[in-house]
């Protein structure tokens, strides 16, 4: 028995998220098809055309990475904070509340998709209706509300990791309020969206990520709390500092003040400055370290993710977010495959990562096989990096064609299908390594849950 119980009631936290994930990955798939095969969707199941496939692949990923980091909250919390999660019973409740909500989302886009505002409302990556935005705010509250009543009561002194992530927790329901308010006009609609898209991925998850990259070093390796925490605030000072005002690269062509070219390209350049240094925090942090790591797939992700960010969130997204580049980059392959780097390979990663840092421990399989881990993540390393590399290529054809040369649009996408095609590869290649993780994480999960049967029927 855990002396924390309330860790025990994390593991469906992260199955639920693994296999989210994997829906989702099935449905990015599905779009990659009907990509190459020029097939709208209007002969699949419900009739789904690519723009709902579209919204349910974006919405599922919030989903998963909202399940992975509150599963992570509450399982990394307790042992900082010396003491148990102070409303247990609120971890099953938000749970399966939060699943429900997203369960709503999803049928709500199946159905009513421009048919009833409350139920969707249409706006890419806030698709959810207004009823759905309502009850996941009060879903988001409760959780910051337990975390924070645990830190209060907290029997060790407040750490510096607690508290970045109790900063990123509040930051992420804060941020999506304004998304929320209704404007009648669009430029202004626009400006407040992407207060919740930006705000979300590149401020308040960004400081989830440094704080529980911290707390994972912290439980698994022997290097001093205070080197972890002194690059720490430097992460966290840095991403907030070109974080809040990087937002500016999302202002840039919706009718915003002029100013915005030229304080969101001078912050967008900024912004790889903090996801390096965690890149070398983490290294130096590992590299004082003298106690051998057990759990090598953690350590796989952990150091995926922080590349990951750095390359794929900070490099490839100052490639693109400099005013003079974007003018002809933004709408096209160039985009795809920024964010196809940078949420898999920071979010995504990260999320496994506390998957298999949770699960086991929770399971009582701390010596389990760790073949089907490593073999998962380089499947998912190189499946991704192809989606990657070929959305680029596609990419900077694209300006090139559609930008430079002024062919039509449809015209440039049939030179794209190779790269397409290419994709697909890539695709396949990542969702296989997909499964082989979510299998790994679901087979060291139930083992625990059959010995307990086992044990319970005995003594009946």
């Amino acid at each position: 028995m855990s002396e924390y119980p309330s860790k025990m009631k994390t593991r469906k936290y992260f199955i639920a998220a693994i296999l989210l994930f994997i829906v989702q990955m099935l449905l990015g798939l599905v779009m990659s098809i009907n990509v190459l095969t020029r097939d709208s969707s209007t002969n699949m199941p419900l009739n789904l055309t690519f723009d709902i496939l579209k919204a349910l692949h974006l919405n599922l990923m919030v989903l998963w990475l909202l399940l992975g980091f509150i599963g992570g909250l509450y399982f990394l919390l307790p042992v900082e904070a010396g003491r148990d999660i102070k409303h247990p019973s609120l971890i099953d409740i938000q749970f399966w509340f939060l699943l429900l909500i997203g369960i709503g989302i999803i049928i709500s886009e199946i159905f009513f998709t421009g048919r009833n505002w409350w139920l969707v409302e249409g706006r890419e990556y806030l698709e959810a209706g207004r009823f759905w935005d309502i009850l996941l705010t009060v879903g988001l509250l409760s959780v910051v509300y337990n975390v924070i009543a645990t830190i209060f009561e907290s029997k060790n002194k407040l750490s510096s990791p607690i508290l970045v992530l109790a900063a990123g927790a509040i930051g992420s329901i804060l941020m999506y309020v304004p998304g929320e308010i209704w404007f009648d006009s669009i430029v202004a609609a626009e400006y407040f969206r992407w207060w919740v898209v930006h705000y979300w991925v590149e401020a308040s998850f960004e400081l989830i990520a440094a704080g529980v990259i911290a707390l994972i070093l912290l439980a698994m390796t022997q290097v001093r709390r205070e080197i972890i925490e002194k690059y720490l605030a430097i992460e966290v000072a840095l991403i907030l500092l070109t974080g809040i005002i990087g937002q500016g690269h999302h202002y840039y062509w919706i009718g915003t003040p002029g100013i915005w070219i030229f304080l969101g390209g001078l912050f967008s350049a900024l912004e790889p400055v903090p996801l390096f240094l965690m890149v070398w925090s983490a290294y130096k942090d590992l590299k004082e370290n003298k106690k051998p790591i057990q759990n090598k797939v953690v350590l796989y992700m952990i150091i995926g993710a922080t590349l990951g960010n750095f390359i794929g969130a900070g490099l490839w997204g100052f490639i693109h977010t400099l005013p003079q580049i974007n003018f002809f980059t933004h709408g096209t392959q160039v985009t795809s495959s920024h964010s196809h780097f940078a949420t898999p390979g920071t979010y995504l990663l990260l999320v496994i990562g506390i998957a298999y840092l949770a699960v086991p421990e929770i399971s009582g399989r701390l010596n389990f096989s760790q073949y089907r881990g490593k073999i998962g993540f380089w499947l998912l390393v190189i499946g991704f990096l192809n989606m990657i590399i070929a959305l680029m290529i596609a990419g900077v054809i694209q300006v090139y064609q559609q930008r430079v040369e002024g062919l039509s649009f449809m015209s440039v996408q049939n030179t794209l299908l190779p790269y397409f095609g290419w994709r697909l590869i890539g695709g396949l290649i990542a969702f296989t390594g997909g499964l082989l993780i979510a299998y790994d994480l679901v087979l060291i999960s139930t083992i625990n849950i059959k010995a307990e049967r086992n044990n319970i029927n005995k003594e009946i």
